[in-house]
């Protein structure tokens, strides 16, 4: 009986020793395999011609990984997987790309781009182009205009503040009330981006003032005369009324003010010399500036472009604006 346990015990011990050498052998062998394979990630090189480029606009990429073999190219756009060392490739919308590129269907390698709107290209044959045939003109007298645009069937002439149309006829006579600087303002075929300005000055108007002595005198003047006395009317001296001055950057700073409920349309009522439903122009669009208040109220906005035109006494007359959303709501 002794001997036989003895036997057991030594076929158990030979087993065990067995196993240890098959399972190291086959770990070394694993070992091996992924040794002689193995490639480092850090030696992946993904070049692309652009870190910024533009929709539509075709990109170069290329991987100059040395000994790779296999590539996955994914762009971030749901567009479908590409196998190749060197493709180009085009973005539809404008964002944020996350571009992943495996090698030998093992390294992988993250890189961003960024893709800009597409420039819009303008047609310069479209640009509106006028004549003034009447440069100097004073209050009361008719101001001639005469269109040179090619191939134009419609037109809006403004000569106030660029907002609405004083007239749609192709050559219009017009008529100032008031001196000053004016802006004449031709949209084409209603097209506002080939829209043309120029600026004029309107010279005060020639009163005739009859004297007692039946002397007719002319003179440039905008103040009340007495037409049988011996001159002016004495006019009590007022200051001349100015509303507060406020620059773009503070502007824009309000309107950020008005998306967020911290301000209202009537904190620029002083701006607007109290013109709440000024029309102004939103993203090539025309609108007020009372809606367009309403319209961000409560809603994340980023302005991009501002541009405020004044009177001579600082009222805004005109608004063009762009914006963009930068919630979803």
């Amino acid at each position: 009986m002794k001997k036989s346990s003895s036997t057991t015990n030594y076929h158990m011990d030979k087993s065990v020793v067995l196993f240890f050498i098959i399972t190291i052998l086959v770990t070394a062998t694993v070992f091996a395999f992924k040794y002689v394979n193995y490639t480092p990630c850090e030696i992946i090189e993904l070049s692309y011609s652009k870190t910024e480029a533009k929709v539509d606009e075709s990109i170069e990429f290329e991987d100059k990984t040395i000994g790779a073999l296999e590539w996955k190219w994914d762009f971030g756009d749901s567009t479908a997987t590409d196998t190749r060392r060197k493709l180009f490739h085009t973005y539809k919308k404008p964002g944020e790309y996350t571009i992943s590129l495996i090698v030998n269907g093992k390294c992988p390698k993250i890189q961003t781009i960024t893709v800009l709107e597409k420039e819009e290209v303008l047609d310069p044959l479209k640009k509106a182009k006028f004549k003034i045939l009447t440069p100097k003109i004073r209050v009361g007298e008719k101001l001639k205009v005469k269109d040179n645009t090619l191939n134009a069937t419609s037109w809006e002439w403004n000569f106030e503040d660029a907002i609405g149309a004083n007239s749609k006829e192709q050559n219009p006579e017009y008529v100032y009330n008031t001196e000053g600087k004016k802006t004449i303002t031709l949209i084409p075929n209603g097209e506002l981006k080939y829209a043309t300005k120029q600026t004029i000055e309107v010279l005060p108007k020639i009163i005739e003032v009859v004297r007692r002595d039946e002397t007719v005198v002319r003179e440039i003047s905008t103040i009340p005369v007495d037409p049988i006395g011996e001159g002016s009317i004495d006019v009590d001296p007022k200051e001349e009324f100015k509303a507060p001055f406020i620059n773009e950057k503070s502007f824009k700073a309000k309107l950020i003010l008005v998306s967020t409920k911290k301000a209202s349309v009537n904190d620029f009522k002083d701006y607007l010399c109290g013109n709440l439903d000024l029309p102004i122009i939103v993203n090539r669009k025309r609108t007020t500036f009372i809606e367009f208040c309403e319209k961000i109220k409560g809603k994340g906005i980023k302005i991009k472009e501002l541009e405020l035109t004044r009177e001579d006494n600082n009222c805004i007359k005109n608004i063009v604006l762009k914006y963009s959303k930068t919630s979803i709501f």
